[in-house]
C-alpha cells in the first residue's frame, strides 16, 4: 500500500518539477512559442521515464539499454522527420522546424538537464538509501 502512494507522489513530483522548471525557464523568452514549450516538455519526460525505467529494473544488461536507447532514437527520429515534412498538417501555428530550432538553443539544454537531474533525485535517493540498508549488493 505505502509503494502506491509514494509512486504517486513520485509522478505529481516528476510532473510539477518538468512543467514549472521548463515554464520558468522560458517565461520571458521572445523565440519561445507552443510548439517549442511542447518539445522542450516532451524531451524531459521521455528522458525522465527512460531513467525512471532503468532506475526500476533489477538487473541492467544489454538488451535492456539497447530497448532504451531504441526508445530515445525513435522519439528523436519521428520528432526530427516529421518537423521537416509537417508544413501545414495542424492547424493553426505550423510545427515546421520546430525541434530544430529548439535543439539549438542553449537554454534548452540546460533546462533539460536541470530538469531530468532535479526530478529523478528523491528517486535516485531513496533507491541509493534502501539498496545500501534493505538490500545491499554484495
Amino acid at each position: 500500500m505505502w509503494s502506491y502512494w509514494i509512486n504517486i507522489l513520485d509522478a505529481i513530483w516528476q510532473s510539477a518539477v518538468i512543467f514549472f522548471l521548463a515554464y520558468f525557464a522560458y517565461q520571458d523568452v521572445h523565440y519561445m512559442d507552443v510548439s517549442s514549450f511542447g518539445f522542450s516538455i516532451a524531451t524531459s519526460m521521455i528522458i525522465t521515464s527512460l531513467i525512471h525505467v532503468l532506475l526500476q529494473t533489477s538487473r541492467v544488461d544489454l538488451s535492456m539499454i539497447s530497448s532504451i536507447a531504441f526508445s530515445l532514437l525513435v522519439f528523436l527520429g519521428f520528432t526530427l522527420i516529421f518537423d521537416v515534412t509537417c508544413v501545414n498538417c495542424i492547424a493553426g501555428e505550423s510545427p515546421y522546424q520546430v525541434s530544430y530550432q529548439t535543439l539549438r538553443q542553449g537554454r534548452f539544454w540546460f533546462t533539460t538537464i536541470l530538469t531530468i537531474v532535479t526530478a529523478m533525485f528523491p528517486r535516485f535517493a531513496v533507491k541509493c538509501v534502501y539498496n545500501s540498508v534493505r538490500n545491499p549488493l554484495m
